[in-house]
């Protein structure tokens, strides 16, 4: 297997990382923050998705459902439709997790270029360095 092809993998896993954690501040982290801002922490106090102008995103979904990251942190009323609030005893792990905005999508672009850049110079590079080392190994 190819040193470069390995690198690339790299880079390309990087990449997804830096999307999927972009999305999950973004669409999770804005119904958290709305959450906590309006100070829905017990039944009474719960609100819809439409109350909070949320979408029920995939990632939102997956964070909800049982075994998701907000499953025992935010709660959801037995009513015809649901609505949410912060569990007692979580707030200020919440409030700590996603308490800054997600970084820009322009910050997630310029990341991915760099990631794209470092891989070009190390494909373009790899080959002289190989043969370079190659030699000060081989001249002893």
């Amino acid at each position: 297997m190819d040193i470069t092809f390995i690198v690339w993998t790299l880079l390309t896993g990087i990449g997804a990382a830096i999307v999927y954690l972009w999305y999950q501040r973004r669409f999770v982290g804005d119904f958290v923050r709305k959450l906590l801002t309006i100070d829905a922490v017990s039944p009474e106090t719960a609100v819809t998705i439409e109350e909070l102008h949320c979408k029920m995103t995939p990632p939102l979904m997956l964070a909800l459902r049982e075994e998701g990251t907000l499953y025992e942190a935010v709660l959801k009323t037995e009513d015809d439709i649901p609505r949410y609030y912060v569990a007692e005893g979580k707030r200020a792990m919440l409030k700590a997790k996603y308490k800054n905005e997600s970084v820009s999508f322009f910050g997630v672009v310029l990341g991915i270029c760099i990631l794209v850049v470092i891989g070009i110079v190390f494909t373009a590079l790899y080959p002289v360095l190989s043969e370079y080392l190659g030699g000060l190994l081989s001249a002893e």
